[in-house]
Parts: C-alpha cells; sequence; structure tokens
C-alpha cells in the first residue's frame, strides 16, 4: 500500500518566499503579485484535493498552470503538471496521469531541479505499480533515487529509499525492504518522513508475523502523522491498527481501528479505500459476531448501488 502521491506545493510557496525576500513585494513587483496569485489558486485546489473533490481541484490547478505560463513561471508550471497528475492518479486515469508526471519531469530536470524531479518519477513508480507493473515501477524508483542524490537533500534521498522499502513490501521480499528501512533511517528528520519509516516498519513486522512490534510501530506511526495532520497516512496507519488486532484475534479494537480509518477516509472522498473498510468491518462483524449495523458504513461505501432485479 503506497501511502502518499508527493504534493508540490511547496515550489510556488518557495518562489513567493524569494521574491518576499528580495523586496519585490515591497516595490508591488507584478511578477511576484502573479506569482502569489498562483499559489493561492494552488493551495485552494489542495485543500480541494484534500476533501475529495477532484473535479474542482482540476480546474484550480489548470487555472494556476494557465496563469504560470502566461508569464513563464516555470517552477509554477512544473508543479500544477504534477498536481494535475495526482488528480488524474486518483480517478484512476492512469495514462493522464503518466503524461502529466512525465511533462513535470521533463521540465524540473531540464531546470536540473532534481527535488522536483525526483519527486515526479516517484509518482511515475506509483502510477506503474497502480497498473501491475512492477518492472517499470523499480526503473522509476531507479531515476528518482538518481534525481534525489543529484540534488544533495538527505531528505529527498530519505523519501525514495522509504517508497523503495515500500515496493518491497508489496513485492513480499522482507529483507530487500528491511535493507531499505536502514538506509532510511538517519535520513528520516521530518515528521513526514518519520511516520512513514514508522509505518513501514510496521508493516515489516507484521509480514514477519511479530504482531506485538507491528502494533507498537503503527501506534508511533499514527501520533506522528496525527501531530501534522496528514490525513491519508493517518487513515492508513489506523488500518494496519485494525489488520494487526484482527491478526492477533482482538476483534474489538479491529472493529474500532476499521471504524476510524473508513471514516477518515470518508472526509477524504477515497471511494476505493472505503471498499477496502467496508470489507473488513464485514469480516470482523462476523467473526466476533457483534451484529453491528453495517448501514451507514454501506451507504458512504456504495452511494449509488445498482439496483436489485426484479
Amino acid at each position: 500500500m503506497w501511502r502518499r502521491a508527493p504534493f508540490l506545493s511547496c515550489w510556488a510557496r518557495l518562489g513567493l518566499v524569494a521574491l518576499l525576500v528580495g523586496g519585490c513585494a515591497a516595490k508591488q513587483d507584478p511578477f511576484g503579485q502573479q506569482v502569489q496569485r498562483i499559489d493561492e489558486v494552488s493551495i485552494a485546489g489542495e485543500e480541494l484535493f484534500s476533501r475529495g473533490e477532484m473535479k474542482r481541484a482540476s480546474r484550480n490547478f489548470s487555472r494556476a498552470l494557465t496563469m504560470s505560463r502566461s508569464v513563464d513561471y516555470l517552477p509554477g508550471a512544473a508543479q500544477q503538471l504534477n498536481n494535475l497528475g495526482a488528480v488524474a492518479l486518483e480517478e484512476g486515469d492512469y495514462p493522464k496521469a503518466r503524461d502529466y508526471f512525465t511533462q513535470a519531469y521533463n521540465l524540473n530536470q531540464e531546470r536540473q531541479q532534481f527535488v522536483a524531479a525526483s519527486v515526479n518519477q516517484a509518482n511515475l513508480a506509483t502510477v506503474a505499480v497502480k497498473q501491475g507493473q512492477a518492472a517499470v515501477a523499480s526503473q522509476h524508483l531507479v531515476a528518482a533515487q538518481d534525481a534525489a542524490q543529484q540534488s544533495r537533500s538527505p531528505q529527498s534521498l530519505g523519501r525514495v529509499y522509504l517508497q523503495w522499502a515500500g515496493f518491497y513490501l508489496d513485492q513480499n521480499d522482507p529483507a530487500a525492504a528491511q535493507d531499505f528501512l536502514t538506509r532510511a533511517q538517519p535520513l528520516a528528520t521530518t515528521p513526514e518522513l518519520k511516520g512513514t519509516l514508522f509505518h513501514h516498519r510496521g508493516r515489516l513486522a507484521l509480514a514477519q508475523g511479530d504482531t506485538g512490534q507491528a502494533l507498537e510501530m503503527f501506534t508511533q506511526a499514527l501520533t506522528i502523522d496525527r501531530s501534522v495532520l496528514d490525513r491519508a497516512a493517518m487513515a492508513a496507519d489506523l488500518f494496519y491498527l485494525g489488520e494487526v488486532s484482527q491478526t492477533r484475534g482482538d476483534l474489538s479494537p479491529a472493529w474500532d481501528n476499521y471504524v476510524r480509518a473508513f471514516d477518515v477516509y470518508a472526509g477524504m472522498g477515497k471511494k476505493a479505500q472505503l471498499q477496502k473498510c467496508l470489507k473488513r468491518l464485514q469480516e470482523v462483524n462476523r467473526q466476533g459476531r457483534m451484529g453491528h449495523s453495517l448501514e451507514r458504513f454501506e451507504k458512504l461505501a456504495n452511494p449509488n448501488p445498482s439496483p436489485s432485479p426484479s
């Protein structure tokens, strides 16, 4: 399970900060003002994205892309191409996502913006994973790692190592996953990376049958991810906490954690994840003979059920 598609709102903000520090804003610099407007439109799009309102988010990102191109603001254009790729990825339009991420990568690579280029390649790896193309995903992760190394950014390299770890966990290769987690550990200095590190350690422990260690790791990941309100990461942590409890036969906490994961995903409009949570809630309810009503979850996970045959 891939927890995050990296989102690059910071690019526009960093560009704006540079303008402000340079005194452009104080002089009412038209370019600086336009960059600020682009940033505002992009941030509004990100908020819509986080709520699962993909069509409205796409309109914001498209508008910000047009604005960026109209003033030859290449960092903004690359950012919005990546954001549009993230929307397409969420909507399951993998060819469109690949096209947007590739365009963003080409812009960043030409300008030697290696941190951003690394994220674009990591996102292309996510597209390949979604399509079941493990070999292609591996090639993109190699390119992401190369770009991260060229950037000389420890955090960028740590992010790629963690994605490698997730990739190998998906491939049921715990030894390779452990190797990349060991490489990532000294580089995971931000809350986002620490949360991902603990999450993947939890997945590794669960794969190795150490449910006690898995429970501890996912709990720590949830604490970190909640501190920065990373809702996608929180939901993934809660889902795996439910899986650990279900594996241990602790069905009451398993139910509670699946419900909590369901509600976070519902707030984000993540339909596919709602289906996964519903399936687990059905399993736990049946296994524990709990007798809980599933009506609320079924209505949210299946808002437009097919009509029953007459």
